[in-house]
């Protein structure tokens, strides 16, 4: 089975594999290909084809939101927001994707969150929260750099909202990959976790935006998806 697209893509196409022994071959050509990023696939389609080819295969995990699959990157909040209105452009591309970062951080708000997990329970606020089975939301911008996808865990990335001052510093924490060390990001391990919202709203699932329930129940699937890379 071969996905050509985003990670939209490769999330339709894999789900259905998910806890099969069919296996999944990518060819990046999507808009920000974090998923073939992350497992070091050629962007060039000819390079990408001879690595499915070769049929080289390794398990990973996936994760579920409300039981909803995902494979590469999930969550709620600011990132939820951007993938929502990139969806509705007919456009696409760095330049739509970068347009909805400016326009909406400017006006998005951080919200209250309460997240459950096996050992402990926090509240905070937050600007997003990140579910990161792999490390990149796509476009080369690393989200979680110690995230893997087959730990049998998934990384939850608070990332409170910065003020103007601070954007430049958190920048520099991204370029360099470096974003676990970067001020108001807190990420967690966790194999599960249940996070409550103040209102139902939209999630990002693999870069698709989704509209579900107030809360939301996260479980990793170790070792669940056979891949090609």
């Amino acid at each position: 089975m071969v996905a050509a697209g985003g990670d939209g893509s490769i999330n339709e196409i894999g789900v259905p594999l998910i806890g099969t022994d069919v296996a999944l071959g990518v060819i990046p050509c999507g808009s920000g290909n974090g998923f073939s990023h992350h497992v070091n696939l050629p962007m060039n389609v000819s390079k990408a084809i001879q690595v499915i080819n070769e049929g080289k295969r390794h398990k990973i995990d996936t994760v579920t939101v409300n039981g909803i699959p995902f494979i590469s990157i999930a969550g709620t909040g600011f990132d939820a927001k951007i993938a929502d209105d990139y969806a509705k452009d007919p456009h696409r591309g760095f330049d739509t994707y970068l347009k909805y970062i400016i326009r909406d951080f400017i006006t998005y708000q951080e919200q209250e969150y309460k997240i459950i997990l096996p050992d402990r329970t926090i509240e905070t606020k937050a600007l997003f929260i990140a579910f990161a089975n792999s490390n990149e939301q796509g476009y080369d911008i690393p989200i979680s750099p110690h995230a893997s996808l087959q730990d049998g865990k998934v990384d939850l990335c608070i990332v409170r909202k910065p003020n103007p001052l601070e954007l430049p510093i958190m920048g520099g924490y991204m370029i360099d990959k470096m974003m676990d060390k970067a001020p108001k990001v807190e990420i967690i391990q966790t194999n599960e976790a249940r996070i409550i919202r103040e209102n139902a709203d939209v999630i990002n699932i693999d870069g698709e935006s989704v509209m579900t329930e107030k809360d939301l129940d996260i479980k990793v699937k170790p070792l669940s998806l056979n891949i090609i890379a």
